[in-house]
């Protein structure tokens, strides 16, 4: 998950991440390049595009198009994926990777990544990092909500305290 969320901000964002060529050794992007084929990161394109796709539904649900404008609404749909199917795909965004990968790591770290998500542990690790990731957040969001809740008593204290609170108001009056 942490990799498709790394993956889509790169994919929206401007070349700011983007090195010079000439500054990175021909080894240091064929590093890159291993730690993007280990980490199978063109998988994102198509979950990019799914995801895309489902926006673009999303966006037209509500409108009060009927059974007339399906032939149009198909028009403008396939403008639309056509535009996603241009902007978004691999060769064009592989070359803005490696520039954010050798701008990040030297040489050698790609070279241990690279092993790393190789052996069996790494590919483990890749299957089950999207699942692993959402049960953390669900894990810290729980906490959140309790603590939200503690902190809702404590400005209750406050206000009972302060004699701010709601009971202290109805009593003045």
């Amino acid at each position: 998950m942490k990799k498709y969320i790394l993956t889509l901000a790169i994919l929206f964002s401007n070349s700011a991440f983007a090195a010079d060529n000439n500054e990175i050794s021909q080894s240091h992007r064929a590093a890159a390049q291993a730690v993007l084929d280990a980490t199978l990161a063109q998988d994102v394109i198509p979950q990019a595009m799914h995801q895309l796709k489902a926006s673009y539904a999303h966006l037209v649900k509500d409108l009060p198009l009927k059974r007339a404008h399906r032939e149009i609404e198909t028009r403008y749909r396939e403008q639309a994926f056509e535009l996603a199917n241009k902007r978004l795909n691999w060769e064009q965004i592989q070359p803005e990777f490696i520039a954010l990968y050798t701008s990040t790591y030297a040489e050698q770290e790609l070279k241990d990544i690279a092993a790393f998500y190789r052996t069996e542990t790494g590919k483990k690790y890749l299957r089950n990092m999207p699942a692993t990731l959402r049960q953390s957040s669900q894990l810290v969001q729980a906490q959140m909500r309790d603590i939200r809740g503690e902190f809702q008593q404590i400005i209750t204290q406050l206000e009972l305290a302060s004699g701010i609170g709601k009971n202290q108001e109805a009593h003045r009056h």
